[in-house]
């Protein structure tokens, strides 16, 4: 296997997510993930990757997470119809 190797933070920053969530969904089972030599959890980019082109949707076209919620880089804000836009 090959990739650069991700820390907890650095996978939940790229995802919009906290890092517990992170971990969490390892500890689930959900996200790929390995210990190395010294016992530290790292993350392969290519497995994150893969991993979201898994959850990706055909109506949506993007990666959602195991809970359907978009990763916070791919999500729209919506203005509030009472206000105008500056």
């Amino acid at each position: 296997m090959t990739g650069r190797l991700l820390t907890a933070r650095q996978v939940a920053d790229w995802l919009g997510f906290c890092t517990e969530t992170i971990l969490r969904w390892h500890r689930d089972g959900e996200l790929p993930g390995h210990r190395t030599h010294t016992g530290r959890l790292r993350f392969r980019e290519s497995d994150i990757e893969e991993w979201l082109q898994g959850r990706a949707t055909t109506a949506r076209g993007s990666a959602t997470h195991p809970a359907g919620r978009r990763p916070a880089a791919t999500l729209t804000v919506a203005t509030h119809p009472d206000r105008e836009e500056v």
